[in-house]
């Protein structure tokens, strides 16, 4: 199960979340919750000495879409192979404090949450907070959530649309035109690719965890294009007043899966860990596939 609540209030939150803990707690399943800090403080004050029945995500306003999913994918397990018959999570989601490509791949992910948890036994609830959030991420939890409402108020959204079917949405909103001063070279080997980003990461002044991120993230894109897709990469960076920018171009036959880097691989698999990596370290990637190649946009933050 996969709800979404708008909240518009702290009642209309304690609303919406409260008597989903306080049944679980009750009928002794497991749960995670992972709500913003301040929603955090007001459940559990609410909660009382229950509060403790409840496993609460560490600097969970902070977690990437593919470090929320790896949290809640191995609480999952940990539960069920403990002899958990359902697990309940309350996943907020971390959405970026100001429009721009980040909230399309959160989007993605809660679209993508129908299909890795579809096997495990799971009641997942995402509160959305109606006060603070732009009325296109309220309209489109309708659209990525199968149940949709108010408060404790939820029932079957007639606007659901099928995971593929919304990642198509997604991708046809082309990215926008680097700009004309943005850095372009082509390479034909992942080591230079890494060599020439982290001098332009270096170039503009990034943290040296942040280099040595970017340095990670698109040399494994690089070495996925090389093996899979073409042998010659284009890759071009920038920098906005926010974040640094390296975006990766083949000329391969294109990225069929619109999930490509959210599936958390097993730790004996032998491939697809590339794009997984760089959306892990990256902030936000982007990726768009076209008859004439494929394009992965990597951002991260300078500051």
């Amino acid at each position: 199960m996969h709800d979404a609540f708008v909240y518009s209030s702290d009642d209309e939150f304690r609303t919406g979340a409260l008597p989903f803990l306080e049944e679980g707690i009750e009928l002794g399943e497991p749960i995670l919750a992972a709500p913003t800090e301040e929603n955090a403080r007001l459940l559990r004050r609410q909660l009382g000495h229950h509060a403790d029945s409840v496993d609460w995500a560490e600097n969970a306003e902070a977690h990437g879409a593919v470090e929320r999913l790896g949290i809640f994918l191995d609480y999952i397990e940990r539960r069920v192979a403990e002899g958990a018959s359902r697990v309940r999570l309350l996943g907020e989601p971390c959405w970026p404090p100001h429009a721009g490509p980040g909230v399309a791949e959160w989007k993605r992910y809660e679209s993508f949450l129908n299909v890795a948890l579809a096997s495990h036994p799971v009641w997942l609830v995402c509160p959305y907070d109606g006060m603070r959030l732009s009325p296109d991420i309220v309209d489109d939890a309708r659209l990525t959530h199968p149940n949709w409402g108010h408060g404790e108020h939820r029932t079957p959204s007639a606007d659901y649309l099928e995971p593929e079917a919304f990642a198509d949405r997604l991708d046809s909103v082309p990215l926008p035109a680097p700009p004309e001063a943005a850095a372009d070279a082509y390479f034909a080997r992942a080591s230079v690719v890494r060599r020439f980003v982290r001098e332009r990461a270096s170039s503009a002044g990034l943290p040296e965890d942040t280099r040595r991120d970017a340095e990670l993230a698109t040399g494994e894109v690089a070495a996925n294009v090389f093996r899979h897709a073409a042998l010659v990469a284009r890759v071009r960076t920038w920098t906005t007043p926010e974040t640094f920018v390296c975006e990766i171009g083949d000329t391969g036959r294109g990225i069929d899966d619109p999930f490509a880097g959210y599936e958390i691989a097993k730790p004996t698999a032998e491939a697809g860990r590339g794009l997984m990596i760089a959306r892990r370290v990256a902030d936000v990637i982007e990726i768009r596939s076209t008859p004439a190649g494929s394009v992965v946009r990597m951002h991260f933050r300078r500051d």
